[in-house]
């Protein structure tokens, strides 16, 4: 979509566009978009005291009219955490036929971490946020989105959107990679607001789900609810797994929709986060081949061994 000035966060951030047939990242700042003479790829790879240095060098200014906007992810892997705030705790409990999982997990000293895309998968502000087509109940989950370099460091914020199916991993948490992983199941925007512009620890988290014209879901918390520090759960994701050009990391949720809600085409959801923007996206169904594994009857040990 074209870039506007009024979707991209008031602090600065590194926007990533196309412009004349090519990407590139471009510095949101003060009212002006300025280019950046480098990828976000090789941006993570510097320190964050280096990153900092080569983005205070941004000149050309550029014409937001000419540009489009896309998804703030190029190389890095999208990585998303679980109950880490009471109310995704006793989401996840209610949704499942094991729910001794979630709790214990809740207090553990190791959290949840799962991996959720690839780079060139996620969706982007003003996007389509998918639902699987054989999902009976999926839900969106406004979640901070966390940007650390290939150091480990925290160099940026966004909204992320984290699309699930409820369905699906209440059958068995050992679903939560197809409940969790499919396509467009995770949306990242509008921008990456740069870390050392923003505090957003005690930042209001707000979700509306409209249909039709219509609210149907209208809710607020605060990211100061979350049991977990964003950067250790940075630091977790790093600790024996290098990300040579950085790493999204999605820190959970405590907005769940209620029964007997379920994301259905066509529903908008805006998710914004105080300091960090405003991640507007529609829903779409993502088709399902109806493919299948059934698993294969076995015959009795003795049986198979000729005894």
């Amino acid at each position: 979509m074209p870039v506007d000035a009024g979707d991209l966060p008031a602090r600065p951030c590194l926007v990533r566009i196309a412009r004349g047939g090519h990407q590139q990242v471009a510095l949101w700042s003060g009212g002006r978009l300025t280019s950046v003479d480098a990828g976000l790829d090789e941006l993570l790879r510097l320190t964050a005291a280096q990153m900092r240095a080569a983005l205070a060098t941004s000149a050309g200014g550029l014409d937001l009219g000419a540009c489009e906007l896309l998804a703030p992810a190029e190389s890095q892997e999208v990585w998303a955490c679980g109950v880490t705030y009471w109310r995704s705790r006793d989401a996840r409990m209610e949704e499942s036929s094991s729910q001794d999982v979630y709790a214990k997990v809740y207090e553990a000293e190791r959290p949840e971490l799962f991996f959720k895309s690839a780079g060139w998968r996620v969706v982007g502000h003003g996007g389509g946020a998918g639902v699987r087509a054989d999902s009976t109940w999926s839900v969106p989950e406004p979640e901070l989105a966390v940007l650390s370099n290939s150091h480990g460091e925290v160099v940026g914020y966004a909204c992320g959107n984290d699309m699930s199916s409820r369905s699906i991993e209440g059958e068995n948490p050992l679903y939560l990679p197809q409940a969790k992983v499919y396509d467009r199941s995770c949306s990242i925007g509008p921008a990456a607001v740069l870390a050392w512009e923003v505090d957003p620890s005690e930042s209001a988290i707000t979700m509306r789900i409209s249909r039709g014209g219509s609210t149907v879901f209208d809710g607020a918390a605060s990211l100061s609810d979350m049991v977990r520090e964003p950067a250790e759960l940075t630091a977790v994701l790093h600790a024996s797994y290098p990300l040579p050009a950085g790493a999204w990391l999605l820190t959970g949720t405590s907005l769940v929709p209620p029964p007997p809600y379920t994301a259905e085409p066509g529903d908008s959801v805006t998710i914004e986060i105080e300091g960090v923007g405003r991640l507007v996206n529609h829903i779409v169904s993502v088709p399902h081949s109806g493919a299948r594994a059934q698993p294969r009857l076995r015959r009795d040990s003795h049986v198979m061994r000729g005894g």
